[in-house]
């Protein structure tokens, strides 16, 4: 079959692109500039494009895929309309693509990666090895986000947005936490806990923590099998993983428990969990600039940074801590601004980048600009340009660490300034 992906520069289309040129499909794919990921599909000569044009689209083409970011509109779904050719987004073609497999399915609010990711390299050390799409890139893929495996599984990362997980039908489901989020798509808490629960009646099993209300609110009409994981202390974990805080204990505890379930040994799982060393964007140590420590990660939830930031507390209590957070979503930011304001004060000093407009409209832009959330936070300074970052990065001395956290264009952004 021969298949052309729109957005294959997305970390989530990238890797359904790898699986179906292993199996034998002829793929192209374009995107509007490189990605991190295109190095890995160079690797294997996949037709790339760097910009989104009719004529990218060969005449033959059997289906198109496009990511959830293109719209109706482009060029290259117009052109596949023009040709009467089958178009899927990525969620859709990814829930055709797993009817081969038996999926095990990682969602959640918060720690979906991190889990994917700890899953994937634990399994590197056992007797199992399931095809892999992960929300990141790793070291163990030679700095992809697919692993091609040998068995009939596949392990997957399920995006709650939009109820795109809903393509899915788990053997096994993997809630990581359950928590209101994504309010352009579910503007209340009950519909977004109404696509969880709809996304587990199609999993025959579901592993969740014990302790998270959100997960229990959501399986509580669940008829299929349910394995509880209690809660964790820090000190089951802290000695074992490279990785810190408790979510990641927590994401840890998950996994362990994944292993027991599929019956692989778990002395040599655990072991495998003690290798894993962190994904992209999930703190990230990038380097130092001066003597400071600059870390990356994709925190953009006030929980998430909550855990970041008192997980980098526990691993560095002596040193400064500075955080520059860039909100992602107008929308989100003014449903969350109180969580906000409480959760970045856990730092030392606090730079904040503009908001990262995803999906927002003109009136979400109005009720919430930049000077609201900067007014509203007490150790606030602007981040808007170099400048200013370095500016900022003066305050702290040899060994005190900043964290650059956000999911638009901060990533980027402290890169340049390294």
């Amino acid at each position: 079959m021969k298949i052309h992906f729109v957005g294959i520069g997305g970390i989530g289309t990238s890797a359904l692109a790898q699986l179906c040129l292993a199996r034998g499909d002829e793929v192209s794919g374009s995107d509007m500039c490189e990605t991190e990921i295109f190095p890995a599909l160079r690797k294997l000569n996949i037709k790339l494009f760097t910009d989104q044009k009719a004529r990218n689209v060969a005449d033959d083409i059997d289906i198109l895929v496009y990511s959830e970011a293109v719209p109706l509109e482009n060029p290259e779904r117009m052109r596949a309309a023009e040709l009467g050719r089958p178009q899927y987004s990525y969620f859709a073609y990814l829930g055709k693509v797993a009817e081969n497999y038996k999926v095990i399915a990682v969602a959640g609010t918060h720690g979906k990666t991190t889990t994917t990711a700890m899953i994937s390299r634990a399994l590197q050390e056992v007797e199992f090895d399931p095809s892999v799409i992960v929300g990141t890139t790793l070291r163990e893929f030679d700095g992809s986000n697919f692993h091609l495996g040998t068995d009939n599984w596949l392990l997957v990362e399920a995006c709650e947005y939009r109820e795109n997980f809903k393509f899915l039908k788990p053997e096994i489901a993997i809630l990581t936490s359950v928590e209101h989020d994504h309010f352009d798509a579910f503007p209340t808490e009950e519909s977004y806990f109404s696509a969880f629960e709809n996304f587990v009646k199609n999993s025959k099993m579901v592993i969740y923590h014990q302790h998270d209300r959100g997960a229990e609110k959501v399986l509580d009409t669940y008829k299929g099998a349910k394995v509880a994981v209690p809660q964790q202390s820090e000190y089951s974990w802290e000695y074992l993983l490279q990785v810190n805080g408790q979510y990641n204990y927590d994401n840890a505890a998950l996994a362990l428990v994944l292993a027991d379930q599929l019956e692989l040994n778990t002395e040599d799982f655990k072991r495998g969990l003690g290798k894993y060393e962190g994904a992209g964007r999930r703190q990230e140590f990038l380097g130092e600039k001066n003597g400071v420590k600059i870390y990356d990660d994709y925190a953009h939830h006030p929980s998430e940074i909550s855990a970041l930031l008192k997980g980098f507390r526990e691993k560095f209590p002596k040193a400064k801590l500075g955080i520059i957070f860039e909100p992602h979503q107008h929308s989100r930011t003014a449903a969350l601004l109180g969580e906000f304001v409480e959760v970045l004060e856990l730092a030392d000093a606090v730079g904040l980048f503009p908001i990262y407009p995803a999906r927002d409209t003109e009136e979400d832009k109005k009720a919430m600009p930049d000077s609201e959330l900067r007014a509203a936070v007490s150790k606030a300074v602007a981040i808007d340009s170099q400048k200013d970052a370095e500016e900022f990065l003066q305050k702290f001395q040899t060994g005190d660490i900043v964290i650059f956290c956000g999911a638009g264009n901060i990533s980027q952004f402290v890169r340049e300034i390294l």
